[in-house]
């Protein structure tokens, strides 16, 4: 597709409305992995910079750009055999989500339907079964890749283990360009689904619960606090009945020392929770317009940034938070923080086990700033500066690491705070598969 082209504005916007200004000087849309092959071949020659895209979700505008757009949004197929699912790279969640549950299968991934799977799978995949299934890329058990110079090639974990070492959490676009996934499903299972509300001034208690929470609690369960300038909303998700999560809900309540008006633990079905808000929509409307012609949803201008956390906060530390989003209330901004339990199944893998290093962590954080689309390049640039900024006021009790499928542009050694001790293995990997650096996806592992 040209700028020409009847449909290229609508093809060429990522989720992130912060980067609509930059335009492709094409988009190749690709149908299968041969089309890759012949995109990225015709960059090479003509010496052209390109970005690949399989949702559209990168945070700063990593999936456009202002050379050729490697799209493989077609190449969304999803497969099951058995209980191996084979997903074509461009497949968005919803398709994978909707696609399995019909089968009676899922695998663990996040909670934003329109996110492409090869995206959250490379950068390893916070979701909300985690804690039970484990990052979405520890259930990889094959991928097929296009590489620098042209080759496809599958790696596993006995056919070319760096590579698929690599895959398991080094980012996408690093070291070659995936066409399709193979993943290790899990049944689905009833769940029970719960949530309270909570003023910002109780955070303190609300905090020491949430986190010391995870010594008595099954792997089973997810939960998440979501703070923002409004206050604090305690939610997440429990494999099997309400009656066997009911002791521990009530037990967290107990422990916060309230139990709000609008607490709730309720049964829903695994397609209600993993699908949310798209039951309302057909399958062509869960996505975003630049995925789907038929797409309804929504998009917006953002920022963010994140931390790790392996030890539970002091008071010191929830006071920080707490006067951070007052002092964020006060000056009529927005902003938010979202903390997501780990451990579990995510702890059981080693950290050298794949490229995602934050196995030890106890919670993560995501900084956030959502605005509308066509907010002011100043408001956002102010955003960031603030979801960066969180990592400076929490540094004092983070672990200094972040995630890489929340890229932040504004940290000052990227590479080194996302993948930590994995860093030197990861470059050996870039340097045997991209010897000459086609690939310059952000965080540069050159």
């Amino acid at each position: 597709m040209l700028p020409a082209s009847a449909d290229f504005d609508r093809v060429r916007r990522g989720a992130n409305a912060r980067y609509d200004s930059q335009q492709p000087l094409a988009v190749a849309r690709c149908a299968s992995a041969t089309d890759v092959v012949t995109a990225l071949a015709f960059a090479r020659q003509q010496k052209l910079a390109f970005t690949a895209r399989s949702g559209g979700h990168s945070y700063l505008g990593g999936s456009t750009g202002t050379g050729l757009l490697i799209d493989v949004g077609a190449m969304d197929s999803v497969q099951l055999e058995g209980e191996r699912a084979t997903v074509g790279a461009g497949a968005k969640l919803v398709d994978v989500y909707d696609t399995l549950i019909s089968a009676g299968r899922c695998i663990p991934s996040g909670s934003c339907v329109s996110v492409g799977i090869s995206g959250i799978t490379l950068g390893g995949g916070i979701g909300v079964l985690d804690r039970a299934y484990g990052l979405t890329c520890d259930t990889l058990l094959s991928a097929r890749v296009v590489t620098a110079d042209g080759q496809q090639l599958e790696c596993s974990d006995t056919q070319r283990p760096d590579l698929f070492w690599a895959l398991r959490g080094g980012g996408g676009g690093q070291v070659a360009l995936v066409t399709s996934l193979s993943f290790q499903t899990h049944a689905v299972a009833p769940l029970a689904q719960f949530g309270a509300s909570f003023a910002l001034s109780e955070l303190p208690a609300v905090m020491a619960a949430w986190q010391a929470w995870p010594q008595t609690l099954p792997d089973a369960v997810w939960a998440q606090l979501a703070l923002s300038t409004q206050g604090v909303y305690l939610r997440g998700v429990a494999i099997g009945d309400v009656a066997a999560m009911q002791p521990h809900w009530n037990g967290l309540l107990a422990r916060i020392g309230r139990t709000p008006g609008d607490a709730f633990l309720v049964a829903r079905s695994y397609r209600d929770v993993m699908l949310g808000d798209c039951m309302a929509f057909s399958r062509a409307q869960c996505h975003l317009p630049s995925q789907n012609a038929s797409g309804q949803l929504g998009r917006v201008a953002m920022a963010a940034s994140s931390d790790y956390f392996d030890a539970p906060l002091n008071a010191a530390g929830i006071n920080a938070l707490g006067a951070a989003l007052q002092q964020r209330r006060d000056s009529g901004r927005a902003g938010a923080v979202l903390l997501n339990l780990m451990g579990g199944a995510i702890a059981r893998v080693a950290p050298d086990a794949t490229a995602f290093a934050h196995r030890r962590a106890l919670f993560s954080a995501q900084y956030l700033a959502e605005l509308p689309v066509g907010t002011t390049a100043a408001t956002l640039d102010e955003a960031a500066t603030w979801t960066h900024g969180m990592r400076a006021t929490m540094q004092a009790w983070s672990s200094g690491g972040a995630y890489v499928n929340y890229l932040d542009g504004l940290i000052s050694k990227p590479a080194e705070v996302y993948y930590g001790a994995n860093l030197a293995r990861l470059r050996q990997v870039k340097q045997a598969y991209d010897p000459l650096g086609l690939f310059k996806a952000l965080p540069d592992l050159a």
